[in-house]
């Protein structure tokens, strides 16, 4: 059964894509952000949207980060430099995965915390770290991985699947570490029951 697109909604989708943002805290942890809805929590990083006529190319992933600082600044209140926004480099087979979705990291600190009184106190105890939350009820860190990858499951698979492939990332400085990367890269497709 083929199911019809108008082909303005399909040009649409083409030329939109979505970036998301991995803050991680040096003490407390991943960023996740906290919506309470009606059957219960819901947990996502910072992400929004983005247009641009194609996928790759300098200008891209440009616009991309552009983005990337805008979501992270309009969601939590936070003015990061955009020095500090990295740009997650998967493997192919993984990025393939994740189609139009381009991926940042960022390291937070202690003295990106906002004016204490601004914003929100974090939900899991982190009371000297505030934001000034837009559009979400609140937030909280997780120090480790996989109980990020967790809290994200029930929202959005793929923000948790590519957050636990951030175990298989690449990053310039450490390509010498491929044949390690390749294995890590098997156990997370094998995690997330990817071929």
């Amino acid at each position: 059964k083929v199911q019809y697109l108008d082909p303005a909604v399909q040009a649409q989708h083409q030329t939109t894509h979505d970036v998301m943002v991995i803050g991680r805290h040096e003490q407390h942890g991943y960023l996740l952000l906290l919506n309470n809805r009606s059957y219960g929590k819901e947990f996502r990083l910072p992400c929004g949207k983005f247009e641009h006529h194609k996928i790759g190319g300098e200008g891209y992933y440009a616009v991309a980060k552009i983005a990337a600082i805008r979501e992270m600044m309009w969601q939590t209140g936070m003015k990061l430099t955009p020095s500090r926004f990295k740009r997650i480099y998967f493997p192919a087979h993984i990025q393939e995965r994740l189609g139009n979705k381009v991926f940042f990291e960022v390291a937070l600190h202690d003295e990106d915390s906002l004016e204490d009184g601004d914003g929100e106190t974090a939900m899991s105890g982190e009371q000297d770290f505030w934001l000034r939350l837009a559009h979400n009820d609140g937030y909280t860190f997780h120090k480790d991985l996989r109980h990020a990858v967790s809290a994200l499951q029930g929202t959005s698979r793929t923000m948790a699947r590519a957050l636990l492939a951030t175990e298989a990332m690449y990053r310039p400085e450490t390509c010498c570490l491929g044949g390690v990367m390749v294995k890590m890269a098997r156990k997370v497709c094998d995690f997330c029951g990817w071929p």
